[in-house]
């Protein structure tokens, strides 16, 4: 969204909380857009979060990629050999994690609400079951909980990083802050969470939700892979078949 558009966005909610004035601390918040669209050469792409709240109080944005289990795998070596030996899967993990705050979580939010909304990855608490849905010993669920949280930053899917919400120290605050979406982004509904804070506990919420979809060619071709596998496969195939037998003729020609 182009700065103008941004302010005149940004001036709209202030109008939506002046009425409010003298009244209880009042939020409300929105995106530059409502839709991530992932396109052939997508590398990535930034969304702007902001808003404006009536009093004092600190801002502190959750976004959360749609609920997926996701299963981590632990190698073990046997003959030589590495191969995957034990597994746990994590029922319904967040598919991206990313937060953004007005300042540091251990001095904005105390630790009962930080548990209570799920503020920080280690306050996920996720459901942790073996193969056949047995339950894991919590000391072995930790150590696949810590692998499943290095997994995803590496991938950066779950940001390690805090990003940094602006906010003026009087009146009514207009806040706004970036977060970056990679080029793995998983696609579907995300939950975006806008939080003010007091004296470490939660004030006021409000929510909304992100699109993040595939759009163009690349949507075109992954509706027709899970419409029509059979023929995405025999397709795959025989364009995989025609490559090589090109590239053969090109190097027998040399």
């Amino acid at each position: 969204m182009k700065r103008p558009a941004l302010a005149a966005a940004a001036a709209a909610v202030f109008g939506l909380l002046a009425p409010a004035a003298g009244h209880a601390a009042q939020l409300a918040a929105d995106l530059s857009r409502d839709t991530v669209a992932i396109t052939t050469g997508f590398v990535g792409d930034k969304v702007i979060f902001f808003g404006a709240s009536d009093g004092p109080g600190n801002i502190l944005i959750v976004v959360e990629g749609p609920p997926r289990d996701t299963i981590v795998r632990r190698k073990s070596r046997v003959s030589g050999i590495w191969i995957n030996r034990d597994s746990v899967t994590f029922r319904n993990a967040p598919s991206f994690y990313a937060i953004a705050a007005s300042g540091p979580l251990d001095r904005i939010i105390s630790p009962h609400a930080a548990r209570k909304f799920r503020i920080g990855l280690d306050n996920l608490e996720l459901q942790a079951v073996g193969t056949g849905a047995a339950p894991v010993p919590k000391g072995e669920a930790d150590r696949f909980f810590e692998a499943l949280i290095r997994n995803q930053q590496r991938a950066g899917l779950f940001r390690p990083k805090i990003a940094k919400v602006v906010l003026p120290a009087t009146g009514v605050r207009l806040f706004r802050t970036e977060i970056f979406f990679p080029s793995n982004v998983p696609t579907g509904v995300y939950r975006v969470r806008f939080l003010l804070l007091q004296d470490g506990f939660v004030i006021q919420r409000f929510e909304r939700r992100l699109l993040v979809s595939k759009a163009g060619l690349s949507a075109r071709v992954f509706r027709f892979a899970h419409q029509n596998s059979i023929w995405y496969g025999i397709v795959a195939i025989v364009l995989a078949v025609a490559a090589g037998w090109g590239a053969s003729w090109a190097f027998a020609r040399k």
